[in-house]
């Protein structure tokens, strides 16, 4: 399945997939295809986008964090963690694998965020008309990160709902 292939290397996918649509970009520029937008909307949003980035790094870092301290409250009170469907999560290597596509995610978006920062702070007047470009590609992985917690968030969703059922 094709999700399965992308989430044996989400972050290498997600920066494939958007060097592909950026350059796409380009070359719909370059026919005229679509122009470039003024330069002070170009700016503005590479400010906006590195907003966006760091907000949605605190989100995952949150459903991180409430995952990690479940798993080690879940654990301490019950003693056998594996009665309930968060229980056999907790206890599969699923769990372990959420965390590790949840701190990529961390990783790509703050990535994104930090460039966004340095471009606009240190880059001369003169380049900013291909901020556009940045910003597209930072787009496209601030989408795909959070299109991968949503399939992972609903995975989980899943995997309670099956539990429901089963009792």
């Amino acid at each position: 399945m094709i999700l399965d292939k992308y989430f044996t290397r989400p972050v290498f996918w997600d920066f494939c997939i958007s060097i592909i649509v950026t350059l796409f970009v380009f070359y719909a520029i370059g026919n005229n295809w679509i122009k470039l937008p003024k330069v002070a909307d170009t700016y503005s949003l590479t400010g906006d986008l590195t907003n966006i980035a760091l907000t949605l790094a605190g989100f995952i870092l949150t459903i991180l964090t409430v995952l990690i301290t479940f798993k080690d409250n879940s654990a301490s009170r019950s003693g056998n963690i594996e009665e309930s469907a968060f229980g056999r999560f907790f206890a599969s290597d699923f769990y372990y694998e959420t965390v590790k596509h949840l701190k990529n995610c961390i990783k790509e978006i703050i990535t994104i965020a930090s460039i966004g920062f340095f471009i606009k702070l240190f880059v001369p007047e003169n380049y900013r008309p291909y901020f556009f470009y940045y910003n597209a590609f930072g787009v496209m992985i601030t989408i795909f990160t959070v299109w991968r917690c949503l399939i992972i968030l609903s995975k989980i969703l899943v995997l309670q709902r099956n539990n429901n059922t089963e009792e």
